[in-house]
């Protein structure tokens, strides 16, 4: 991926403003003038996304109907991972997934019911984070 601005500093420093990466260290190859430039390896990384929190409105206990509107927060969500991101809860999709903020995705839950369940979220080929025990459901009630 190409920079998305780049400048030069002074005859020895180059400023390169990088897009957005999930995990992993990358290569730098420089370009100036005629071919060949130079190439620097695994000389940046980006900060691996963690989860800390996913529930409705501050609670982590979902109603057992319905598709509610799930946020999932933690940190360095890189803005576009929605292409390549989904949630599970349990063992179930969440229906969809979208990214709100570098602290913040959203989901719409599946219905469901009883104990608790993991959510787990992966974007790309990799892992996110899951987050154990995370949310459960209203338990169904009975009326005549």
């Amino acid at each position: 991926t190409a920079c998305e601005a780049t400048f030069w500093m002074a005859e020895t420093a180059l400023v390169c403003q990088v897009a957005h990466g999930l995990l992993g260290t990358r290569t730098l190859a420089i370009t100036a003038g005629a071919p060949p430039g130079g190439t620097l390896t695994e000389v940046l990384s980006f900060d691996a996304p963690s989860l800390s929190f996913a529930g409705v409105r501050n609670t982590s206990n979902l109603p057992s109907l319905g598709s509610p509107r799930i946020t999932v927060t933690g940190s360095f969500f890189p803005p576009g991972i929605s292409a390549s991101t989904s949630a599970r809860l349990g063992h179930t999709a969440a229906e969809t997934t979208h990214w709100e903020s570098v602290t913040s995705l959203v989901c719409r839950g599946p219905a469901g019911t009883g104990r608790t369940h993991t959510v787990a979220v992966t974007a790309g080929l990799g892992s996110v984070g899951s987050l154990k025990e995370a949310l459960s459901f209203d338990a169904p009630t009975l009326s005549r």
